[in-house]
């Protein structure tokens, strides 16, 4: 697993949101070899009154590999629309 930990906050409007993307050790399978199967994952958070609304992700998605999350995340950071803006 490689360690990565991204963070960006964009503002669309007059709303911000935290996108981020980290490496994570906690094992999010439960079968014989998929131990390493999930360790990467992006989620993005409204930022409310400068806090950050961690209790209820906008998006949610993990990846396989650390150059999946990292595309991933450079394309929500650039079209945030297409990923959870509605």
């Amino acid at each position: 697993m490689r360690d990565l930990e991204l963070k960006n906050v964009i503002t669309l409007g007059e709303k911000s949101y935290l996108v981020s993307t980290i490496a994570t050790p906690v094992r999010h399978t439960w079968f014989d070899g998929d131990g390493k199967r999930i360790v990467y994952e992006t989620m993005v958070f409204e930022i409310k009154e400068d806090e950050v609304d961690h209790d209820r992700p906008l998006f949610s998605e993990r990846y396989h590999t650390a150059e999946e999350a990292i595309a991933e995340h450079g394309a929500i950071v650039q079209f945030p629309e297409a990923f959870f803006v509605r």
